[in-house]
């Protein structure tokens, strides 16, 4: 009996395996496409195989060979641009800066949650720490032209957004899915650094710097001039940008500041006065009300000031060129005083107060980091 058993196991196990190894021979065998199938007949659209008996019938999208020649050429590469048959508007655009940002990648800033392109927005990316391997949130793309990265949180290139997002965790929020399916269980251990803003600021500074270094080292890059004042730039034959060397900072920049310092207190205390008398302030908690406060009310209406008062529009400044405004950029407000003598030395610029860019496609890089950091740390004018 138990050799009887025995053999019947060995004849069930090699039954399966006969019919395991057929069953891949099933799979890895060719599919036939197009005139392999047999003799067909097209048309314009659609081709059917002939059959002997019966009306012809029509072959699937997947091996009709008419349907794959018209889909084959929309799977093409396209051919790279010709610069030399550009028509004068065509190479203007292709110079221009802004033209080259608005054309970069849509997506979504995860604070706003508004679509813009991506030359605007900053992106953070998950590193593991070198000592705990807890996830921490950097700013990977500004030191590597990698895109490999892993799942980017984006948001507005804004120095006020940085902050805004580090108070009371808010970039938690901003995480998607990706993030979990990336991360799984280590989501809950993710890092944001207290230095983002100032982080993020250093790299933009420095990519600025690199930029910059190879452009003052190299003579007749840039065109000296004594100021951005119309009268001193209208000589210049053409021209993308203005660099100065001094700070485009006024007295109103101080007022500002104080007003803006003014109008946190004021904030703060009326938050302290709102929880303090918000039985008095609040109408749902009085004795004639029969009703709850709805799940929309967001607490009892205080004083406050108006929010166009409190966040005036952003104003960066430009000057009049030929009848037209080009962007003027102080080194002095964007790199610091230390960064900008570094970058003057030992090159022919040393003793020059401000220098023009040439429009040109080379020059669309550092125009972009300038852009960037102009944008960074741009506050509402006062």
């Amino acid at each position: 009996m138990q050799g009887g058993l025995v053999a019947r196991l060995r004849l069930h196990s090699s039954s399966v395996g006969c019919s395991a190894f057929h069953q891949c021979r099933c799979y890895s065998a060719q599919v036939l496409k197009g005139d392999a199938l047999g003799p067909i007949h097209q048309d314009e659209h659609q081709s059917f195989r002939v059959r002997k008996h019966g009306k012809p019938l029509p072959l699937p999208p997947v091996l009709d060979p008419a349907v794959l020649s018209q889909r084959a050429q929309w799977q093409q590469t396209k051919a790279q641009p010709d610069v030399n048959s550009f028509t004068p508007f065509q190479k203007k655009l292709w110079e221009n800066t802004y033209a080259h940002a608005l054309a970069s990648d849509v997506r979504q800033c995860r604070s706003t949650m508004i679509l813009l392109p991506s030359a605007l927005l900053v992106s953070l990316h998950p590193r593991p720490h070198p000592e705990t391997s807890d996830p921490w949130l950097l700013p990977v793309n500004l030191t590597t032209t990698s895109k490999q990265l892993g799942p980017p949180l984006r948001f507005l290139g804004r120095r006020s957004v940085v902050a805004e997002l580090g108070r009371k965790a808010g970039w938690k929020s901003g995480l998607n899915e990706r993030f979990t399916q990336k991360l799984g269980r280590k989501i809950g251990k993710m890092v944001w650094r207290e230095d983002m803003s100032d982080l993020i600021l250093s790299l933009l500074q420095k990519n600025l710097l690199n930029k910059l270094r190879w452009h003052f080292r190299q003579p007749g890059r840039l065109l000296p001039c004594a100021s951005p004042r119309p009268e001193d730039i209208d000589a210049i034959e053409e021209l993308s940008c203005v660099l100065f060397f001094g700070s485009l900072k006024t007295g109103a920049d101080a007022v500002h500041v104080q007003a803006q310092h003014i109008m946190r207190e004021a904030e703060s205390l009326t938050q302290e006065y709102s929880k303090i008398l918000v039985k008095h302030l609040d109408p749902h908690r009085a004795k004639t009300t029969t009703h709850s406060a709805p799940f929309w009310y967001p607490g009892p209406l205080v004083p406050r000031l108006q929010p166009r008062l409190r966040f005036p529009p952003l104003e960066l400044r430009t000057t009049d060129w030929k009848g037209r405004r080009v962007p003027v950029y102080s080194l002095l407000d964007l790199l610091g005083e230390d960064k900008l003598q570094e970058l003057l030395q030992d090159s022919s610029l040393e003793g020059a107060t401000c220098v023009g860019i040439r429009p040109g496609r080379h020059n669309v890089p550092v125009e972009t980091l300038l852009l960037q950091l102009q944008a960074f740390l741009a506050v509402p004018g006062p």
